[in-house]
């Protein structure tokens, strides 16, 4: 097998190739160039993601264009580009505790459940600004809560709307590192959440509870967002009476009925309550 034949072997280059019209002549002429593009793709040969990449620099590929003359160009490999379409996303948010794992679900190619479908029309009307009200999502573990919040969120910021996605322990512990030395950017974050337009709060109960969490983030938070009808919704697997009493009691047990009912009523000014019921997704996909 010469050369040329070497080069035409590849798919992609001879498709190049009959594309272009180019002779075996140029393809000599530009041998070199063929090669390492031919060499660049062979890299890619079964590769299954980013974690594989065999390239020099992570996703990136030599590829060729033909202007009159032949041109070497960088380009990305289809991980590449979907991990840059993600990192994107997730850089559009206000705030962004959406798992990377969801950030390429959204309303238009999530795969929903009988048990959600319910709940994928009220998520819609959000989405198209046919419902007013945010909703109190309550339901088991595994039941798709997150993955059905996570999607409703991508759409939102796709349509270039202020978005807040927060995951409640993970900025709970984060907000606590702000409190010695911070208190500049804690005021900052709690000033975006309060007028971002979309706010989201998953897995809500699952933080531990102290009068900060509650009283100084949480409720000064609800309150702002109450006051300017702001759309704000929950996803927890306590519902509101459940959500109360877990308010009630701070780290040292010690309670305060009046700013746990203050807290919740405002959740439940806010909201419409809704129970997704159905199993658990979670184990059945790793069953």
């Amino acid at each position: 097998m010469n050369n040329i034949d070497i080069i035409k072997k590849n798919k992609d280059l001879n498709k190049f190739i009959e594309t272009h019209n180019l002779s075996d002549d140029f393809i000599s002429e530009n041998y070199n160039s063929f090669l390492r593009a031919l060499d660049s793709l062979d890299r890619c040969n079964n590769c299954q993601g980013l974690y594989q990449c065999r390239q020099s620099t992570t996703g990136q590929i030599l590829s060729l264009d033909y202007q009159g003359v032949l041109v070497e160009e960088i380009d990305y490999c289809k991980y590449k580009k979907y991990q840059q379409a993600k990192d994107n996303l997730a850089n559009n948010y206000v705030y962004c505790n959406v798992a990377s794992t969801l950030l390429d679900v959204d309303l238009d190619n999530i795969e929903y459940t009988n048990e959600q479908q319910e709940l994928y029309a009220l998520l819609l009307g959000i989405l198209h600004k046919k419902k007013n009200k945010g909703l109190y999502i309550v339901g088991d573990l595994g039941v798709g809560k997150t993955y059905l919040c996570s999607a409703l969120a991508n759409s939102l910021v796709k349509k270039g709307e202020k978005v807040a996605y927060v995951k409640v322990s993970t900025f709970f512990n984060e907000m606590k590192s702000y409190v010695t030395g911070n208190s500049v950017s804690l005021d900052k974050m709690i000033n975006k959440l309060k007028s971002v337009d979309y706010l989201f709060f998953d897995d809500i109960g699952s933080e531990t509870v102290s009068e900060f969490v509650r009283d100084d983030i949480l409720f000064n938070i609800l309150d702002y967002r109450l006051d300017n009808k702001l759309m704000t919704i929950f996803n927890s697997n306590l519902n509101l009476e459940e959500l109360f009493k877990h308010y009630q009691y701070d780290r040292k047990e010690k309670s305060n009925m009046m700013n746990a009912k203050r807290l919740i009523e405002r959740i439940d000014i806010l909201t419409d309550n809704y129970v997704l019921q159905g199993p658990n997704l979670r184990r059945k996909d790793n069953a």
